[in-house]
């Protein structure tokens, strides 16, 4: 990809106060939990796309005494980064602004890399593989949880958490990037030269009442907030009284002990096999 295709690329999810906050939420205990068991002491590790960082520093001590770097083209999601690890003190693990495209370290440098919804951002994966390539160990491992967008569960069709999904979903394919990767993440890593070690499709949700109260208004702060809506709009797939309705019928679904929703996601640890000579 050239400097401007990677120039004039957004990130469809953003950067809103609501984005940020959902990003904050995860944690390796949770959303690497599948990873986790693979690491080993003194292993030096990467986090691709790791946003504010709050997957990055649970590997810190896992790796103990080797490292983890955490990179993100944003910067303010590295200074995000940074500041946790300062307030955790972890020296162990830093954060440096970049692009998957042009990693900025030396070949053969990690043991292992690790993204959370980073290759759904790109329907040509070939140059962000090599690029992970180039920077892993032979026989380095790599772990992927990205979404299947177009598998996701919804209690009814007109479901307000569909909308915002499935709009959310749409923008990231007019990104050039594909959110229903996650069924397609074994063959792919495959063919990239990498041996799955393991593969698996989990669903996230809001288990109780309350908890799916919180996440149904977040959505909504998330959809109030976000420039993909505003895009949406600009392109004719959702009306101005959809957008301005939307907040109010999230909170009442949050509400609603019959709705349910739930996001898909494959789950893929491999071991990167060396180049034939």
């Amino acid at each position: 990809m050239d400097e401007e295709d990677t120039a004039n690329r957004t990130y469809a999810f953003g950067y809103s106060p609501a984005a940020v906050g959902m990003m904050q939420a995860r944690s390796a205990e949770v959303n690497a939990a599948f990873f986790l068991g693979h690491l080993s002491t003194g292993m030096h590790l990467l986090d691709i796309g790791c946003g504010p960082g709050s997957i990055t520093v649970g590997f810190a001590d896992v790796v103990a005494p080797g490292d983890v770097v955490g990179v993100d083209i944003e910067p303010s999601q590295v200074q995000l980064g940074n500041e946790k690890a300062r307030s955790l003190q972890l020296g162990n693990c830093r954060f440096e602004a970049g692009s998957v495209y042009e990693l900025p370290f030396d070949d053969d440098t990690f043991d292992a890399v690790f993204g959370h919804t980073i290759l759904m951002q790109f329907r040509d994966l070939d140059p962000v593989l090599a690029e992970i390539r180039r920077v892993l160990k032979p026989g380095g491992l790599v772990g992927f949880r990205e979404v299947d967008l177009g598998a996701n569960l919804y209690h009814y069709d007109d479901s307000a958490m569909r909308m915002v999904l499935s709009t959310l979903r749409r923008s990231i394919f007019h990104n050039d990037g594909n959110p229903d990767i996650g069924h397609s993440l074994p063959m792919i890593l495959s063919r990239a030269g990498y041996e799955i070690l393991s593969a698996a499709a989990t669903y996230t949700c809001a288990t109780t009442p309350d908890a799916k109260a919180r996440m149904y208004k977040s959505t909504a702060r998330l959809w109030e907030e976000s420039d993909f809506v505003a895009r949406a709009e600009d392109l004719g797939w959702i009306s101005p009284e959809a957008r301005k309705l939307l907040p109010s019928r999230l909170r009442e679904e949050g509400d609603d002990a019959g709705s349910f929703s739930a996001t898909s996601y494959a789950e893929v640890v491999a071991r990167l096999e060396p180049l034939a000579t």
